[in-house]
């Protein structure tokens, strides 16, 4: 549930972190849902939903199927374009840690660096706009990765490089094509070290959504596996080659 502070909400306040991950009873959840169904009234049925945060699908009537267990945070969306693209843009750019000069140099630096072809596309505009113009999670990716450090850390304070180094490590470690039990802890305590950092330099008010589900990230690798079985990246390429193509209807 989100907080509320000077009439805006977020997913911070850290001091009772061990009640966050106390999963819901799916019997639970699928009562309410069928109650749902029960309802007669287009206001019943709002506020039951406003109470109970579930409606009845006929999906509950497979036995085996956990509407709780079974949604997964998709790392693509959550960890770049959402985490990397807000710590940069809306904390280190918006918060006025990195200027309009920062980033020109930045982008300098960053075009000194050679990558090989299938680590991703090299980010060319960094400096554009209000600072990198039309990234995608494929760029972000590549910039956490493997330009952020090198380009970025001078220019940061302390704390700020402590954020990108627990973030790039979590990263680093959740990206692997394989993982270990010990190793998605290590990436769990950086992320959650890493938020906290958030919250004391810049307040709770910054604990975005995607801030708070990356916490959920790791138990979703427990479930299915190495992010790249089951992340977004594959799909969206899909789109891409797809929309190429002219659909003519008969």
């Amino acid at each position: 549930m989100a907080n509320f502070v000077n009439n805006q909400s977020n997913f911070g306040g850290f001091a009772d972190l061990d009640e966050w991950f106390i999963e819901r009873d799916i019997n639970v959840i699928r009562d309410k849902a069928s109650e749902w169904k029960k309802c007669t009234t287009k206001d019943s049925r709002r506020d039951h939903v406003s109470q109970y945060h579930v409606r009845w699908s006929e999906i509950y009537r497979l036995p085996y199927f956990n509407s709780v267990r079974f949604c997964i945070v998709d790392p693509m969306h959550c960890l770049f374009l959402g985490v990397a693209k807000w710590i940069v843009t809306k904390l280190w750019i918006g918060e006025g840690i990195l200027n309009r000069e920062n980033l020109k140099i930045m982008q300098e630096r960053a075009d000194m660096i050679k990558i090989t072809s299938d680590l991703g596309r090299h980010p060319v505009r960094i400096a554009t706009g209000e600072g990198f113009s039309n990234f995608t999670a494929d760029m972000w990716k590549t910039f956490i990765m493997i330009f952020a450090t090198p380009i970025t850390w001078d220019f940061l304070d302390e704390v700020d490089k402590k954020i990108l180094a627990y973030f790039v490590r979590a990263c680093k470690i959740l990206t692997s094509r394989e993982l270990l039990k010990s190793e998605l802890s290590e990436a769990f305590s950086k992320l959650v070290n890493m938020n906290k950092l958030i919250e004391q330099k810049y307040g709770q008010e910054k604990i975005s959504p995607n801030l708070h589900l990356c916490l959920h990230i790791c138990e979703c690798a427990l479930d299915y596996g190495p992010l790249s079985s089951f992340w977004c990246f594959s799909f969206e390429r899909m789109n891409g080659i797809l929309g190429i193509f002219v659909i003519i209807l008969f």
